[in-house]
């Protein structure tokens, strides 16, 4: 081969590398400019406190229902009042929350002016609900509960459509800049390495987004949502098959005391804890969550009242037994517990957890660490 022919194969491959170099600059200016954009927006964090306020409002709804059933009662009073103080903090919150994050602000303003309405009408409901102490009637609360309830559920759902929808662009953007990157990573390895790294941790947050979804992150238990999950297909399953369907609602006593007294971190120790005696003693098959603060739920398929309220006390006696070694911390936990189990003609989640949650009422009214059957 001619020594002109060689330069000029030597000069096309110049040319060639510097043009895939040049195209691989662009592709990771284009990369970690994107990166930028969405590693600044914490979707975990933000999904975290959604899916925390939507439990306020099935609590102040079932609050409220307690205030229609029971409009005397000092424990219905304390429950609302603290949720009214509860549910406009944890507005704030979310209000932080999503004008820290990099979102649209056109995608949330309306969501936001909503919870702030909903707020300020919760603080008028505060002054409600001192007249109804003092005997008034509590009609008026009520359906104004019950709109602000609907509001907050509509609005919760909403933001929450919002936080998955952005984390799905995320994805979809991250697995579109990974293609090119991967067309061109046979040839330059070591000038992707870097966008292989920044892709994996994107990719850890997005699963954390959907993780968060159904778990809770402390306990590792499944959430409300994940609870729900398997109780519709639980129920028609013991409609078809007339097998009893068992529900366990435990609560831990005194809970705000320690945590009040020993502070939150030793509250969490205590949960995480209780969440290990529950894997400890269920079946591989019955269904665990925390559904609230210190509430915990086991939904037992094929389960009579008997076998429940064998697990039951085993998870009561348990708990008591637990030393404050293994709790860390220098005192004693008990926990209520309330029993219900639904038969073929009556197996609705709805009502199956309305015994339940009434058995847990009747078991803490009666002098906790004691299990009751609805």
């Amino acid at each position: 081969m001619k020594l002109g022919a060689i330069k000029s194969i030597g000069w096309q491959l110049v040319l060639g590398f510097s043009l895939l170099t040049c195209i691989i600059a662009i592709a990771i200016a284009l990369y970690n400019l994107n990166a930028r954009q969405y590693m600044g927006s914490n979707y975990t964090s933000l999904a975290a406190v959604v899916v925390r306020s939507q439990s306020h409002a099935v609590m102040f709804r079932n609050a409220l229902e307690d205030l229609r059933e029971r409009p005397g009662d000092p424990d219905v009073f304390s429950s609302l009042e603290n949720l009214l103080w509860r549910i406009p903090q944890h507005i704030d919150g979310i209000s932080f929350s999503l004008q820290s994050n990099k979102l649209s602000k056109s995608d949330y303003h309306a969501s936001l002016e909503e919870l702030q309405e909903v707020k300020n009408r919760l603080s008028d409901m505060r002054h409600q609900l001192d007249g109804i102490i003092s005997g008034d009637s509590p009609e008026k609360f009520l359906d104004q509960g019950q709109v602000i309830e609907n509001d907050l559920a509509l609005t919760y759902s909403i933001l929450e459509g919002l936080v998955h929808s952005e984390a799905a662009k995320q994805r979809i953007v991250m697995e579109r800049l990974g293609g090119i990157i991967l067309v061109l990573v046979f040839m330059i390895l070591l000038l992707v390495v870097g966008l292989l790294i920044s892709l994996f941790r994107l990719k850890r947050e997005h699963h954390k987004v959907m993780q968060l979804s159904q778990f809770d992150e402390l306990t590792k238990l499944g959430n409300r949502r994940y609870l729900l999950s398997f109780a519709e297909s639980f129920c028609k399953q013991s409609q078809r098959s007339g097998c009893p369907l068992g529900l366990i609602l435990i609560d831990i006593d005194y809970f705000k005391y320690i945590n009040d007294t020993f502070g939150h971190p030793t509250g969490d120790q205590i949960l995480q804890v209780l969440a290990g005696a529950l894997k400890d003693e269920a079946r591989e098959i019955d269904v665990l969550a925390r559904i609230g603060g210190e509430e915990f739920c086991v939904l037992m398929p094929d389960t009579d009242v008997d076998g429940a309220m064998k697990l039951a006390e085993r998870l009561r006696q348990k708990v008591s037994d637990l030393t404050q070694q293994q709790l860390g911390v220098a005192t004693s936990v008990t926990v209520s517990v309330g029993v219900a189990i639904a038969y073929q003609n009556e197996a609705t989640f709805k009502h199956l957890y309305a015994r339940a949650d009434k058995a847990l009422y009747q078991a803490k009214t009666h002098g906790r660490n004691r299990v009751v059957v609805g």
